[in-house]
Formats: C-alpha cells, structure tokens, sequence
C-alpha cells in the first residue's frame, strides 16, 4: 500500500471517528470558512474545499500544513495568495507532494457544510501532540543516517554509496519535519541541519562519479542493453572494458534462461540472474523473472518479457532490479 493510500485511509478512519459536527446544506460558503479561524498556542487550524466530504477534509490538512510551512520563509514553495482560503496551482501541487510524508494525529473536524456543488472542512490539530510527533519523526531519522554512516563507512564503495542515498532520502525527511518545527515556533536550526545532509549529498555525488559499472552478459545482448542503458540513466559510468583490480569498478554479470511453451498462445517466462562483483568478490546479487505472451510468434513472447523487465526497472530502479539497492 502505497504511502498516499494509507494517509487517505488514516483520513476515512479519523474523520468517522474525531468529527463533533453533522454537514449541513447551505446555499452560499459558510461564514466559518470565509473567516478563517487563527493559529494560537493551542491549536493549528486548516480549510479545504472539495468535491466530497473527504477531498475537502484532505485539503483542510494541507491547508494546516501549509500554513506552518509558509511562515518558514518567503523562499518556501508553498506561497499562499493573500486574502484567499484558496491554494494557487503551485501550492496544490508542492502540498500534493509533501503531504504524504506529514503524519497528522488526533485532528478534529469542528466545522463542516455542503452547497449544491462542494464541501467545506475546517479541522483543528492539536498543537502540541503534532509538534512532538514531528520531533520524534526526527529525531527517527536522524538515529537512522547516524547509523547508516557509522554502518557503512569502512566497507566497499558500492555499500557506502547505497549507504548515502538511503541518507539522503532521510535527508529529506529531516529537512521537512525542521522546517514544520521551525514554521511551528520551535528552536530548530534548519540551516545547520541542512549543512549537515549536504555533506552526505556532496559525498554521494562524488562516489556517483567515481564508480563505474562493466556489463558482462553470457546469452542474452538484449538484456545487457537494457541494464546498460538503464545504468547510463543514472548517470553512472558504464565501463568498455573490465578491470579486476579497480576497486571503484563493479561487475555485473548476467545470466538468464528461458522457458517458452505455446498453450493457448506463446509464453516466454525469462529467469535472470545477477550479480555484482568487486575486485573478484560478490557484494551484491538479484533473480527476476518476467513472463511475455503472444498469439503471434515464440520471438514476439520473448519481445513481450523483455518489455516487462523495462517496466518492472521502471517502477523498482535500474539499482535495485539488478541486486545493488535492497
């Protein structure tokens, strides 16, 4: 389940159990909505307008997150329009983007209504119980790059760089959970913890450039131009030539088989295996296997699996297709 579809179903959940208000029909925006109610010490508050009952109650949580997050600086993305209950585009989308990464916890919708087209949410977050989650939230994090670092800071390259792009997603998670402590009033020093990711980025960037990968396949050039193309994406250097004592070089050997029968139509199941080499030794390894159909030839099956390993790169990473990200 993705990360989107649990915080839509944390909403269904809280809002059939935290709301103290009935909707009620009106005619025109209700008063409450067009005279937003305030942030104090107490409360975070927030207004959505949507189509249903639960768009609306989703937009009145961006619209709280946006609130905290605007008053971060004048630089944030999230600019809200003055003297508007509304987002511009560019807010929607950067609230889209972010929101699914915010844990709201025991919110209330105090004040709910329906016109003939949209709904109106006002909800209310208690201020203090959302401020000690976002700071557990990071102090979470940032156990988990400490970790990370100490972990892999004497091993291989390849387990140094998969490492630091673990990292740097944390990063992320870190810089966004300091701007909302920062946008929520809380003494947090976001430029100091922003410097400290950026170390971890500048050392991924320089390991990006200096590791390099060599494609050896044993039955299967088509697999390898996939995996090879696929790598170049990344912006990783692929090798023309194997050097075993190269140290930042990693050899990808790839071996495959193939199964292909013809039932009802062709079937080509493909099974391959990879595997990461190091100055002669395995430090990383994966098996996939993708199946094609064709009612047409047995080459037009095989065409349809290696389409499916392009998809299946697409939606998991070309790393972590062939073995090197877990």
């Amino acid at each position: 389940m993705s990360n989107f579809l649990i915080f839509f179903t944390t909403i269904f959940l809280l809002f059939s159990c935290s709301s103290n208000t009935s909707t009620t029909k009106l005619s025109s925006n209700p008063s409450w909505y067009n005279n937003p109610k305030q942030n104090n010490n107490q409360s975070l508050y927030g207004l959505g307008q949507g189509r249903t009952l639960e768009e609306a109650t989703k937009l009145a949580l961006a619209d709280a997150a946006a609130r905290l997050m605007v008053s971060v600086s004048s630089e944030s993305n999230l600019l809200r329009e003055e003297n508007r209950n509304d987002f511009n585009e560019e807010t929607r989308q950067s609230v889209k983007q972010n929101i699914e990464k915010i844990t709201f916890t025991n919110f209330e919708v105090t004040n709910s209504a329906q016109t003939v087209q949209d709904f109106f949410v006002e909800v209310m977050i208690d201020r203090n119980s959302f401020i000690n989650q976002q700071q557990e939230d990071l102090q979470l994090a940032e156990k988990k790059i400490s970790d990370l670092d100490k972990n892999s800071d004497k091993k291989n390259p390849l387990s140094r760089r998969n490492a630091l792009i673990k990292i740097s997603d944390l990063g992320k998670e870190v810089e966004l959970k300091s701007r909302i402590l920062q946008g929520a009033g809380q003494n947090v020093n976001v430029k100091e913890k922003l410097n400290y990711i950026q170390k971890f980025n500048n050392e991924l960037q320089k390991f990006s450039d200096k590791i390099e990968f060599f494609i050896e396949e044993k039955n299967n050039s088509e697999i390898a131009k996939i995996i090879r193309t696929q790598i170049n994406k990344e912006k990783i250097k692929v090798s023309s030539s194997y050097e075993s004592s190269n140290s930042n070089q990693v050899l990808v050997k790839i071996s495959s088989t193939s199964d292909n029968n013809k039932i009802y139509d062709f079937t080509s199941k493909l099974k391959i295996n990879f595997e990461n080499i190091i100055s002669e030794k395995i430090v990383a390894s994966n098996i996939v296997e993708v199946t094609g159909h064709s009612v047409i030839s047995e080459k037009a099956a095989q065409q349809a699996a290696l389409k499916e390993l392009e998809e299946k790169i697409s939606k998991d990473g070309i790393l972590k297709t062939i073995g090197i990200i877990n």
